[in-house]
């Protein structure tokens, strides 16, 4: 999301008409991680167990790194160092030339959330769990999230943990820092401000949490801050922004749909963009009040936070397209479709990228559990190249990952 407070926004030239692919490069799983661009090279993880170190001009693979464990998390980039958290249960920093490790931490462990199956009862992972927390870095310390619960604040240099606050659930979301304050999510369905020197809580607050059926439950989104404000999204459908300094709410707007809201925001001058799942939208947003000043249907779950710069916004739906979007009026300009949206067999979506409820239904019609349900989801995102991952604008590029194993840079200049 560009920086540690997760504005979302990049200083580039706008991507106003179709892009053609630059490069892209395959990797061995679904990329859920969003890219990293740092002097020219690409840092993102995937499925694969690797971190790629990727030349951002030329697509060439400078260096990887595997791990133990699928890397969905962000890289964060600062002192030399590479830095980011694996399924494994490490957090690593690499260093940033040739990708060898300067440093780990152990976590007391890394998985996915588990959620009622509504089928049968039982506690399953969350299919749509899809990331690890992802670290900032702020004097000379890196903090993230865990599965394990803890919030950690580490010294970069040494990888020493400073100090740790534990919250009521896996924690998934990303920390953004305004001034000395860490904001958070957790899958307790809190939002947590702790003071970024001594992990003290400043407050918390407690979205809705449902606890009987497990689905209108937890934040996996990521806060945005900007001016002592906080933004930021709850699988409650609600949409919220907080004063940091109090914990006040400022507003709440519910009116999406009674969708689930896991995109982080991006902060533009007047107004917030952010996606949304089964309202199969992205919206603007009013700073100021929360209203909704428009509703762009993406035709699919919208896990993908917006990159935005001072025309365009760009973000990734899950039927494998990424959408460049007029930032004022929200008309879609352009729409690029990934290798594995246009050689999808599943054909779940029709060619606008809308989903055929019919070809749906025989496909669900005999599944009599969570896990089963998982699987197919799973078959359907990754051939249809689906996009979870967040892009990064760079010089009128967009880099971003895919379900189909690609990391793309496209671009139309």
């Amino acid at each position: 999301m560009g920086n540690s407070q997760h504005t979302g926004y990049y200083n580039s030239p706008s991507v106003k008409t179709e892009p053609d692919i630059l490069w892209k490069v395959k990797t061995e799983g679904q990329v859920i991680s969003s890219p990293t661009l740092a002097n020219n090279i690409i840092y993102v993880g995937s499925e694969d167990h690797k971190l790629y170190a990727i030349d951002a001009t030329t697509g060439t693979v400078k260096w990887t790194y595997k791990t133990n464990g699928p890397v969905h998390s962000t890289p964060l980039v600062a002192k030399g160092k590479v830095m980011f958290l694996s399924y494994d249960g490490f957090f690593y920093a690499l260093s940033q030339n040739n990708g060898k490790l300067v440093w780990k931490f152990k976590t007391r462990g890394e998985s996915i959330f588990k959620v009622k199956d509504y089928y049968n009862g039982s506690f399953q992972p969350d299919f749509w769990d899809f990331y690890l927390s992802s670290a900032i870095f702020h004097n000379d310390r890196v903090y993230f999230g865990s599965s394990d619960s803890n919030v950690y604040s580490l010294n970069a240099e040494s990888g020493e943990m400073i100090w740790t606050y534990k919250t009521g659930g896996s924690i998934h979301s990303s920390p953004a820092i305004y001034e000395n304050s860490l904001v958070i999510g957790s899958w307790d369905s809190k939002i947590y401000c702790l003071d970024a020197e001594s992990g003290k809580q400043n407050w918390s607050y407690s979205t809705g949490r449902d606890t009987a059926q497990y689905i209108w439950l937890g934040i996996q989104a990521s806060p945005s801050v900007e001016n002592g404000i906080a933004y930021i999204g709850s699988r409650d459908a609600k949409f919220y922004a907080f004063s940091i300094e109090t914990g006040d709410t400022l507003w709440s707007n519910n009116n999406f749909d009674r969708s689930w809201m896991p995109s982080s925001a991006a902060i533009g001058k007047e107004n917030i963009y952010t996606g949304s799942s089964d309202s199969f939208s992205f919206f603007s947003i009013s700073k100021d009040k929360g209203d909704i000043n428009y509703a762009t249907k993406t035709n699919s779950y919208t896990f993908s936070s917006p990159a935005i710069d001072d025309e365009m916004v760009y973000i990734g739906s899950a039927n494998g397209r990424l959408y460049g979007i007029n930032l004022d009026n929200g008309e879609i300009k352009w729409e690029f479709e990934t290798i594995g949206c246009k050689t999808d067999t599943t054909n779940v979506f029709n060619t606008e990228g809308k989903m055929d409820m019919e070809k749906i239904k025989p496909l669900v019609a005999d599944i009599k559990d969570m896990p089963t349900l998982s699987s197919l989801y799973e078959e359907i995102f990754t051939n249809t190249g689906a996009i979870l991952s967040s892009p990064v604008v760079s010089k009128q590029v967009i880099y971003f990952g895919s379900s189909d194993g690609f990391v793309y840079a496209i671009t139309n200049k």
